[in-house]
C-alpha cells in the first residue's frame, strides 16, 4: 500500500496511479505522455480534465501531478497505434510493449478487454 505524501493532501486529486521507475521518469521529462493501459472498471472510471497522483512504483515517496487530456480507447493495441504514435508511449514497436506489458497483464485479459492510451499531462 501506498503512504500518502504529506504535499499530496494538499493537492485534489481523482485518483492514484502508478509505473515502473523508467516510465516515471520518461513521464517526469515529458519524453512519454501516453500511459498505456487495460480498459477495465478502474479506468473507465478516468474522465478528461482529471487530476491524479502519478507515484513511482519503485520510490513510493516520488509523485507527479499529472492530468487527463484524452482518453484513447480501442479493441487493441494495434487498433490503438492507428491512432496515436507507439513513440509517445516509451516504446519503439508494438513487440517491445507485448514483451512488457504481458509482465504486468495477461494476454488473455488483453483479448477480452479493450485498452486505453491516457494522455497526460504533468501539472507539477
Amino acid at each position: 500500500m501506498i503512504q500518502e505524501p504529506p504535499l499530496m493532501s494538499e493537492t485534489p486529486y481523482s485518483f492514484t496511479m502508478s509505473v515502473r521507475n523508467k516510465y516515471f521518469e520518461m513521464i517526469k521529462s515529458g519524453q512519454k505522455d501516453i500511459e498505456l493501459r487495460a480498459y477495465d472498471d478502474k479506468r473507465k472510471k478516468i474522465k478528461i480534465g482529471d487530476i491524479f497522483i502519478l507515484f513511482n512504483a519503485e520510490k513510493t515517496t516520488e509523485y507527479i501531478v499529472c492530468e487527463v487530456l484524452d482518453m484513447h480507447i480501442a479493441p487493441d493495441f494495434t487498433s490503438l497505434f492507428q491512432k496515436v504514435d507507439i513513440r509517445r508511449t516509451g516504446f519503439n514497436n508494438l513487440n517491445d510493449l507485448m514483451n512488457t506489458i504481458t509482465k504486468f497483464i495477461s494476454r488473455e485479459k488483453l483479448t477480452h478487454e479493450q485498452v486505453v492510451g491516457i494522455e497526460i499531462r504533468r501539472v507539477r
